[in-house]
């Protein structure tokens, strides 16, 4: 029988790396619940979807799996820019602009280079009526290169927006 698992984006702080991937946790467990369990019998830590980051020389990887010593874990925090981005679309889905908002301005927060987030952060900006702002981030989005479809949709925006 399998256990139904929630997958949680987080960064992990060791001596020498960055690694950002998402831990999977039991239904209804918390962060604490996976790093607190007895550590006699399970020593690593699996962590998917990684990028990891050398701290020595900022040098980058992407792996799909990995497992890390807990002995070498020094610090754990949600993932803010994904969390805020996820719950910022999720509310642009159901048309809550405002709230939307206020996750897109932590998303740019947590991650300035994020091209999507400066995306969705014009879109809520154009659906409030700040095309100033919204051009602005627009423009921003379309300097950090984004993905296609994001580069595409910010475009048409901006056209639209008459910039």
């Amino acid at each position: 029988m399998k256990a139904h698992k929630e997958k949680l984006r987080v960064i992990i702080y060791t001596p020498q790396h960055r690694i950002k991937g998402e831990v999977h946790l039991y239904e209804n467990s918390r962060l604490t619940d996976i790093l607190n369990a007895d550590t006699a019998t399970k020593d690593f830590l699996p962590v998917t979807n990684v990028f990891l980051t050398d701290l020595r020389d900022q040098s980058t990887s992407e792996i799909s799996f990995l497992s890390i010593n807990r002995k070498f874990i020094e610090l754990v925090l949600e993932d803010d820019e994904a969390i805020a981005l996820s719950k910022a679309k999720e509310m642009i889905t159901k048309r809550k602009f405002p709230e939307a908002l206020m996750f897109c301005e932590r998303a740019v927060k947590a991650s300035p280079s994020n091209a999507e987030a400066y995306y969705f952060l014009g879109f809520c900006q154009a659906k409030m009526n700040d095309l100033k702002g919204a051009r602005a981030n627009f423009e921003k989005c379309l300097k950090l290169r984004p993905a296609v479809e994001i580069a595409k949709q910010a475009e048409e925006a901006l056209h639209t927006l008459g910039g």
